[in-house]
């Protein structure tokens, strides 16, 4: 059982507030960090109050912080996830970074994960357009997915400017169309009521999440759950760049023979305008 899945077992009967949700949330994309952290690092990582943590604990039929954070700890190391690797042994923050990463990558290639990649491929690959929506640090993978299908031929958009600019671009999909939707850990009114006017106006919907409680999913066609637990207060975004790669193999490998000339005109239109460095 996932740290996520054990959570919504602890949390099935109770009614949390948004603070107290958002603490739960923070156990759930990062349990590692979770369960060997104070209630004050892990206040700081939900962005609320120390008392919100112990009482969040409290609420959910545990004595305190250090009460939950023991069976957080013992469900942590009982996933499989976290009992087939070897804690490290350092304390090296670029160290621990590189483990923590090594251990995200693990952890997305489930066979379901690949197989929502492989149709959130065959959706992107078919579709007349594509737009890339994400706030905040999730633009960056998006950034990456729409450059690079562009490569291919296909027709991918990032659409990572203010909700108004969103909108727009959104407003015009419909049936033929997609929409990829990356969310990294907090997730804005904008994007979850974009995605679903995408979904309502017959687009096909990929959610890039980090959350198998994700309201996204529910719009979602195709769902890819990527962690992002990273070391310090930041999400590590390793894994979700990884998808994005893992999306532009499947787009390779579909591709029609017709577009396979668009690399080609590009380099020739970069050798025109005289733009790289090492034409000479």
């Amino acid at each position: 059982m996932s740290v996520e899945a054990w959570l919504r077992d602890q949390t099935v009967d109770v009614t949390l507030g948004a603070q107290a949700d958002r603490v739960i949330q923070t156990l759930a994309r990062s349990p590692q960090m979770a369960s060997y952290s104070s209630a004050r690092e892990v206040a700081e990582r939900a962005g609320v109050n120390v008392s919100t943590v112990v009482r969040t604990a409290q609420q959910i039929g545990f004595d305190g912080w250090p009460d939950l954070r023991t069976s957080l700890r013992a469900a942590y190391l009982a996933s499989s996830s976290a009992g087939e690797r070897p804690a490290p042994t350092t304390r090296d923050a670029a160290a621990l970074m590189l483990h923590q990463d090594a251990a995200n990558l693990a952890a997305v290639a489930t066979p379901e994960n690949v197989a929502a990649l492989r149709s959130a491929a065959r959706a992107i690959g078919s579709a007349r357009r594509t737009v890339v929506i994400a706030t905040g640090s999730g633009a960056g993978p998006a950034q990456i997915l729409a450059y690079l299908a562009s490569f291919g031929g296909h027709d991918v958009q990032a659409a990572t400017g203010p909700p108004t600019t969103q909108a727009v671009q959104i407003a015009q999909l419909g049936p033929g169309d997609c929409v990829v939707v990356i969310n990294v850990w907090r997730l804005t009114r904008a994007i979850r009521g974009l995605t679903r006017i995408a979904r309502e106006q017959g687009a096909t919907v990929v959610v890039l999440t980090d959350l198998h409680s994700s309201p996204l999913n529910a719009d979602a066609d195709h769902t890819v759950i990527t962690p992002i637990e990273g070391v310090g207060a930041s999400p590590s975004l390793t894994a979700m760049v990884a998808v994005v790669h893992a999306i532009l193999a499947e787009l390779t490998e579909l591709a029609d023979p017709a577009h396979r000339g668009v690399v080609g005109a590009i380099e020739q239109a970069w050798n025109a305008l005289d733009l790289m460095d090492d034409q000479a």
